[in-house]
């Protein structure tokens, strides 16, 4: 019995191959979805070593001793439809090959031949069944195939073909017991193979997406214009953001974000120039004080600093905390601007108001004064033009100043820009006459019309133009020229005068600032609101001894269009 029993722990052994080679294969769990394969493969191998080394107990058995029937169960089970029709069709061959080399059992008496049929039906009830289900099933059938092996046992003592022997029968008991524990554990087995790949398969799964999100979250973070830094509930930094790094550390001294992770939060804070000695709002946070909130000012900036604690949901414990720094200096200023525009906006309307007052009484003084020059003694008429010419120069700069601050909407109209041009260029040209200057033309063919306020456009070309001349000397050259560039046409004025500073090129738009003896300081900035008002842009073009040039560019109708069109985020 003895060597019985060393043969049946063989069969054990054997039989236990597809769960060994199950584990083997599922070690890399995205093999999971062809483990039937692998499981149907070494079922058919196992089947053949089962039967190649099957024994029998003192040739007083009508079968051999083998645990085919465990293997041949699990590769049809697990194998499906298809592999289970290849493990059938090898098995039908192998009992063919045997049957030529004396195998004692015949075909048609072979009990898996019998058992097959009722796998085939349980394949998919298999599928959907649970661990516990499984191990049922695959025991039920080592069960059914015991049974039918008793029977052939009983069948041949009937006949007398074998004796009774009270050692064979206690043997049978033995095998079969083993044969149901090995049955169960292989499935068991299987199963726990199976079910460690999907967790890790699954597990797998989870990290690769948290690595994506996180990844994610990493790029969103380092795309604010928003400084962010957490810290755990030790201080420790958890991470930080390219724009922190930027705003905490000088430009020559910017830190790698990987080497601060793990760092201290103080410690790191107090090598940056943020560094006052005061008490962090991290420190406050991480103490449970709700969203703390500072402004402070560095190097002539203005930043923005808040902290908020992070909590578990569970349990309301502060796990960390993240502070977030905005550069807030551009609002500040622009607040500060907007502060100062509406105080001037509201002193020019008080001066509009006063001006537009002065110009009645100023009216009567001239009047009169034109009576007493008829009367008075021919002698005092240079007295009388020396008034008049003041006069008219004080009405002419409030003129200039109610055009200026009176922010009105004009009304336009399609117009050509050159027939503006043609209707003032004879007044141009006869003003360079008296100052022995030329103007030439140089209109550009075929420019488009544009949406345009005539009289203002007309004053804007006098403004131009006559600060031009009066650059110039005589013999000066004037040059007015257009330019089509498809997006918008260009007006230029162009002279050869002596050219502006550089330091006075950025004055030249500002209220009441003028190099003439006798200028107001009104014109250009005049010419600016006129070019606003018709969505325009001018700028200059001036280097000393070689002229002045001023462009004015004017957008088309199509183009205004485009940019008055909402933009697709």
């Amino acid at each position: 019995m003895y060597a019985a029993l060393k043969e049946t722990l063989l069969q054990v052994f054997i039989a236990y191959l597809p769960a060994f080679s199950c584990q083997i294969y599922t070690m890399k769990p995205e093999r999971i979805s062809k483990a039937h394969y692998n499981i149907g493969f070494f079922s058919s191998l196992s089947v053949l070593l089962c039967m190649m080394l099957s024994f029998y107990y003192f040739k007083a058995t009508v079968q051999p001793f083998d645990f085919r029937l465990i293997p041949y169960t699990l590769g049809i089970l697990y194998g499906g439809y298809l592999m289970g029709s290849f493990i059938v069709g090898f098995y039908i061959l192998v009992l063919i090959g045997f049957s030529f080399a004396d195998y004692p059992v015949a075909m048609w008496s072979d009990a898996l031949i019998y058992l097959t049929p009722f796998l085939f039906l349980y394949i998919s009830k298999f599928r959907q069944a649970g661990t516990r289900k499984r191990v049922y099933i695959v025991m039920s059938f080592a069960v059914l195939g015991i049974l039918l092996y008793f029977v052939y046992y009983v069948i041949a003592l009937w006949n007398h073909t074998i004796i009774f022997d009270m050692e064979v029968l206690l043997f049978m008991t033995i095998f079969g017991a083993v044969f149901l524990g090995a049955a169960g554990l292989v499935v068991y087995f299987v199963e726990s193979a199976r079910e460690k790949a999907y967790l890790q398969q699954g597990y797998i799964s989870v990290w690769r997406q948290y690595r994506q999100e996180a990844h994610k979250l990493h790029q969103v973070i380092d795309a604010t214009p928003l400084g962010v830094i957490s810290v755990d509930a030790n201080e420790r930094i958890t991470g930080i953001n390219q724009m922190m790094l930027s705003m905490l550390f000088r430009e020559d001294n910017i830190p790698q974000g990987n080497h601060l992770i793990g760092r201290e939060y103080h410690s790191v804070i107090q090598t940056t120039r943020f560094w006052r000695g005061q008490e962090l709002l991290v420190h406050r946070v991480l103490r449970g004080e709700s969203l703390q909130s500072d402004v402070i000012t560095v190097e002539d900036r203005t930043y923005l600093i808040r902290a908020a604690s992070m909590k578990n949901q569970e349990t309301g414990e502060i796990v960390g905390a993240v502070a977030m720094m905005h550069d807030i200096t551009e609002l500040v200023q622009l607040r500060a601007e907007m502060g100062n525009m509406e105080r001037l906006s509201l002193v020019g309307q008080m001066a509009a108001s006063i001006t537009h007052e002065i110009r009645n009484p100023m009216a009567v003084v001239r009047g009169f004064i034109q009576l007493m020059k008829q009367k008075s003694p021919d002698h005092l008429d240079d007295y009388y033009k020396i008034v008049m010419e003041e006069l008219d120069r004080a009405n002419s700069i409030i003129n200039d100043f109610l055009s200026l601050a009176q922010n009105r909407i004009v009304e336009k109209e399609r117009i050509h820009l050159h027939d503006l041009i043609n209707t003032i260029s004879p007044l141009l040209q006869a003003d360079a006459n008296l100052r022995g200057q030329e103007i030439m033309l140089k209109l550009q063919e075929c420019v488009p019309e544009l949406l345009l306020n005539p009289k203002e456009i007309k004053q804007l070309l006098l403004n131009l133009a006559r600060n031009a001349m009066e650059a110039m000397d005589e013999k000066g050259s004037l040059i007015i020229e257009t330019r089509y560039e498809g997006q918008g046409v260009d007006l230029i004025v162009k002279d050869n005068g002596p050219g502006i500073p550089k330091a006075t090129l950025d004055k030249l738009f500002e209220p009441f600032f003028t190099t003439k003896t006798k200028g107001t300081g009104l014109g250009l900035p005049l010419c600016l609101s006129i070019v606003e008002r018709h969505n325009g842009t001018i700028r200059v073009e001036s280097e000393e001894g070689q002229g002045t040039t001023f462009i004015v560019s004017f957008r088309t109708e199509d183009t205004l269009q485009a940019m008055l069109q909402p933009q697709a985020i």
